[in-house]
């Protein structure tokens, strides 16, 4: 296991819109053009979300259980995927009209050599919020303009 770190990149939107972002579902998956996806609620605040993506140029099935802790973060156990067995948590720094996101935890990759899993998995997330950036801007613009 490899203990990842990534901290600092900041959303263009207060937590309360990220909160809402993140539990838009298809608009959410839509923002990272998740194909094929299936989700199981498990309790008011837990379920399981799996879809298939091109991760480094090849179709892959992820599987994820998450807990979420509104407005703190989501926990989120890999299941299925390049990451399977991994464990993280992604948390939430409110900075005003901006959110900072930071994500820690261990991270296998049963295909990957062990010096190439923290690359691999801060390229992920590098494209997760790269999309969800630009999905979130889409969505505070609708709401300064009150669509």
């Amino acid at each position: 296991m490899v203990w990842v770190r990534d901290e600092g990149s900041l959303f263009d939107a207060p937590l309360a819109l990220i909160w809402k972002f993140v539990g838009s579902g298809p608009a959410h998956s839509e923002a990272h053009r998740h194909r094929d996806a299936r989700r199981a609620v498990l309790s008011d605040n837990s379920g399981e979300y799996s879809w298939v993506q091109d991760s480094d140029g090849v179709a892959e099935r992820f599987t994820m259980r998450w807990t979420a802790f509104p407005p703190v973060g989501i926990a989120y156990e890999v299941r299925e995927g390049p990451f399977a067995g991994s464990e993280f948590f992604l948390y939430y720094t409110p900075h005003g009209e901006r959110t900072e996101v930071t994500v820690v935890g261990e991270f296998v990759g049963p295909d990957l050599p062990p010096d190439a899993v923290a690359q691999a998995a801060l390229r992920f997330f590098a494209v997760e919020f790269d999309q969800d950036s630009a999905a979130i801007r889409e969505l505070a613009r609708s709401a300064r303009s009150g669509r």
